[in-house]
């Protein structure tokens, strides 16, 4: 019985130590299963951390968008099953929706920009129009069918999954991955790390869009300013050939034979003129001579091109139309069945002809020919051509009329014998007055010419000559170069000084032995035409002296253009010394500068009352700015998009006591040249602190701000700065309500002053608008260096908008480089809704303009002021 017991009792024991194994057997089973799967979950977030890390660096391992996009697919596809992957970028302003990134194994990628309106009820749409992401499984697709919430676009799937790309707030795309297989299914888990992946990929995108945007609109004006260095370049050869033709229609004595082969050689620097001919038209004999030829086909040169009558050639077609005639060798045959003219050569593959035609005579025909499909003939050549063909008749002209010439040689020989007896007397006078010349020793010692002390001498003599004899009458020219400081300035006074002396040794040439030409000083040229039989004579002169400054001169292998303006005083009982007359002449000669340069002015009172009336403006803005009368008017500066008030343009106005109301137009350039607009520009600003302050007081408007302009000298003073915290201290208005406006002119000379000033003026708070952008050198240079906060694009770019397309270009050029250098843009001269609309559609922020309010006075703009903020 004990033996019982014992065995039971053992029994027991050994079943109970089996149960503990079993149960510790099981505990390390769930402890390395538990393992496991926290290795696999840190694994998990170890690939996810590694890959969000990825998709922070994209934008700096990415130098494009295009290799952006496939890295982005590749990194979510590291995270989850993403064998269909797309990227749409949706642009809120235009409404359009672009696929910049398509991978399907079922759909293509819809190419293009498409209209949004055109995927109303897509997946897509929903996810843009809720801004929050979606998965869609069968089930809920289908529900959302049934309620019409959604259309079909593209293949069916399992699931769908998409979530927005938030930029600001802003949807600017979206993200999606989807599934066709049963077996890959997605979960909130997937959604949620999408959502997260979506967020890092913004920033990156934003960056690379961004910098593209920058690269473009540095790629077009890069490419703008290549296409106008070609065109440039091609006007320059242009010039210079016609330039050449030029010199040889001057030189009389080069053999004719020799002209016209330098003349080919010219034209063939320009176009393919290896086949060329000159042929002469005898209208007399109806018969064309060929005084030049050069064929690569003609088998025997001189029987090819011997003199022949008109028949139906194409030399002769052109002769009958008088104009340019350009044919291919299919439009030759089909003048030929139309009986027009004669059979075409087989090998002939472009033909070109000119009529030479001078003063409306027919003088004969220039001929291109092609015999390869290479070299075909265009518009631009027949244009080029039918140019030189002027140059070549001139030539022939010239050389007709100097058979002419020599023929009359010999009588004019004659008759200078016979007058020889006579003029004797007057050459004695002559070399009496040319050795008192000598020994004054006044001559210029840059031209040889006689200089102002010798002149006023002989205009005196001239003078009293006048007043002792009713019949004798003279002139006097005043000569001022136009464009010479840029000749000095571009090529230095030594260029200059050769050209001094070319221009005096031709004004020698052009006037008659008996007149004086003198240089007074500078650029400035007297002449004193004597013995007049009438006013026509000089006017004659002058009309030589401009048209042969009008040609380009050749200085230091560059060619020069100058010009002159001519001031013209005739002899008259009123004058009784030189220098009255001479100051008439001066007078008249600045006149012929105001009205366009390059031309002559006669004297008279009107002119003399013009240099009065602008000495007595001069006067009376002196007395103006003394008894404080510029006042400001006030433009207004609107957002465009809200047509929020945002700040003024006080623009100068003068209320006279002596006057009226002066409109600007008539005072303003006066006040520039005599540097008092300096003094109108402090006045206005501190008169439009001192409005806006009250302002603030009165109306609570402390958001709105002052902007003025600035004479580009202004910032030429060193004491600029000091002069701007003074007004803003006396009127107590704060810095960051005043704006100060200038032009690119400012930032071209004395850059460092100018820098220096400006960034005083930032320093103490004051923001810098720079005015007329884009009209002067709008160069990238100066907009990194100097420092700019507004761009205010010019009005000229804003009014012709809808007649010239690149403006539009311009515009939407300047608003992103603007933008990408974080300056704001305003668009001046606004003057209609479109040109609003257009402004704010390429990205303009501000504007201004007669549309939204012309300048008013202090009281009509507080009156605008308070009608904005009860709207």
């Amino acid at each position: 019985m004990v033996i019982l017991k014992v065995a039971n009792q053992q029994a027991k024991t050994s079943k109970a130590a089996e149960q503990l194994i079993c149960a510790k057997e099981a505990r390390i089973v769930k402890l390395t299963e538990d393992v496991d799967f926290l290795e696999k979950k840190n694994a998990d977030l170890q690939a996810r951390y590694t890959a969000l890390f990825k998709l922070n660096h994209l934008s700096q391992e990415c130098l494009d968008l295009d290799s952006f996009y496939p890295q982005v697919h590749n990194t979510i596809a590291s995270l989850m099953t993403a064998k269909n992957f797309f990227i749409v970028l949706y642009d809120q302003t235009f409404d359009t929706l672009e696929f910049v990134y398509f991978i399907d194994e079922k759909d293509e990628k819809p190419s293009g920009l498409i209209d949004y309106q055109d995927y109303e009820g897509s997946f897509t749409n929903l996810v843009i129009e809720s801004k929050q992401p979606l998965l869609l499984t069968p089930e809920l697709e289908q529900k959302l069918f049934d309620n019409y919430k959604i259309k079909q676009f593209g293949s069916r799937g399992t699931d769908w999954l998409g979530v927005p790309l938030l930029h600001n707030g802003l949807v600017i795309g979206t993200i999606t991955i989807q599934s066709y297989d049963e077996k890959t299914r997605y979960n909130d888990s997937d959604l949620n790390l999408l959502t997260f992946a979506a967020q890092h990929v913004v920033g990156a995108m934003v960056r690379l869009q961004d910098q593209q945007r920058l690269q473009n609109a540095v790629n077009a004006r890069t490419k703008e300013l290549m296409a106008q260095i070609r065109e440039r370049e091609k006007s320059e050869l242009l010039q210079e050939s016609l330039y050449r033709i030029s010199e040889l229609t001057t030189d009389i004595e080069l053999d004719i034979g020799t002209f016209y082969s330098k003349v080919h050689n010219i034209i063939g620097q320009l176009i393919n003129a290896k086949n060329f001919f000159i042929a002469k038209y005898e209208h007399d004999s109806q018969t064309l001579h060929f005084s030049y030829y050069q064929d690569e086909h003609a088998s025997n040169l001189i029987k090819d091109f011997k003199p022949r009558k008109l028949s139906n050639g194409y030399s002769e077609l052109v002769l009958r139309r008088r104009e340019t005639v350009l044919l291919t060798y299919s439009e030759m045959m089909s003048l030929h069945l139309a009986g027009e003219t004669a059979k075409p050569q087989d090998d002939i593959h472009s033909w070109l002809g000119v009529p030479l035609i001078y003063s409306g005579q027919l003088l004969g025909v220039m001929v291109l020919q092609s015999y390869h499909y290479k070299t075909t003939y265009n518009q631009q050549d027949a244009e080029l051509l039918n140019f030189v063909s002027n140059h070549v008749s001139v030539a022939i002209k010239r050389r007709e009329l100097a058979d002419f010439e020599r023929r009359s040689h010999e009588l004019l020989e004659q008759q200078v014998k016979l007058r020889t007896l006579a003029l004797e007397d007057e050459i004695t006078q002559r070399k009496q007055a040319e050795k008192l010349l000598q020994h004054t020793a006044a001559h210029d010692s840059l031209t040889g010419l006689p200089n102002r002390t010798v002149f006023l001498d002989l205009l005196n003599h001239a003078i009293a000559c006048a007043k002792r004899k009713d019949d004798f009458s003279f002139a006097v020219l005043f000569l001022d170069l136009d464009r010479f400081k840029v000749v000095n300035d571009s090529l230095g006074h030594h260029a200059g000084d050769l050209l001094l002396k070319i221009i005096a040794r031709e004004l020698l040439a052009i006037v008659r032995d008996k007149d004086t030409v003198a240089r007074i000083g500078g650029d400035e040229f007297v002449i004193l035409i004597e013995d007049l039989r009438s006013n026509e004579e000089a006017f004659d002169v002058a009309q030589r002296i401009t048209k042969f400054l009008q040609q380009p001169f050749t200085l230091d292998n560059q060619l020069v253009y100058t010009g002159t303006s001519i001031g013209i005083s005739f002899s008259n009982k009123r004058y009784d010394d030189a220098n009255t007359m001479l100051r008439d002449a001066d007078t008249a000669m600045y006149h012929a500068k105001d009205n366009g340069r390059g031309r002559y002015e006669v004297f008279d009172d009107s002119m003399h009352q013009k240099v009065q009336n602008a000495l007595s403006l001069e006067a009376d803005i002196r007395e103006a700015i003394a008894w404080q009368e510029f006042i400001p008017h006030f433009q207004p500066i609107l957002q465009l998009d809200n047509r929020e008030l945002k700040g003024f343009e006080a623009l100068a106005r003068w209320q006279s006591t002596k006057r009226g109301f002066v409109y600007p137009n008539d005072f303003i350039p006066q006040a520039e040249e005599t540097d008092l607009i300096q003094e109108i520009d402090l006045q206005i600003i501190e008169k439009a602190c001192q409005q806006l302050k009250l302002w603030q007081d009165k109306l609570g408007c402390h958001d709105l701000y002052v902007s003025c302009n600035l004479f580009a000298k202004q910032f030429f003073r060193t004491s600029l700065p000091q002069d701007i915290a003074k007004v803003l201290k006396d009127t107590g208005l704060a810095p960051h309500n005043l704006r100060v406006e200038l032009t690119e002119r400012a930032l071209l000379e004395n850059a460092e002053i100018v820098l220096t000033n400006m960034q005083a003026l930032k320093d103490m708070g004051v923001k810098i608008l720079l005015d007329d952008f884009g009209t002067g050198y709008s160069s990238l240079g100066y907009l990194h260096r100097f420092p700019i906060d507004v761009l205010k694009i010019d009005r000229s770019f804003i009014s012709n908008v809808h007649e010239h397309d690149n403006n539009s270009a311009i515009i939407r050029t300047i608003v992103d480089l603007a933008n990408n250098l974080q300056m704001a843009t305003i668009g001046e001269g606004i003057e209609t809704l479109a040109d609003a609309e257009l402004l704010q559609q390429k990205g303009c922020i501000y504007g201004q303009g007669y549309y939204f309010a012309k300048p008013m006075s202090p009281d009509d703009a507080t009156d605008y002021i308070i009608e904005k903020m009860s709207n």
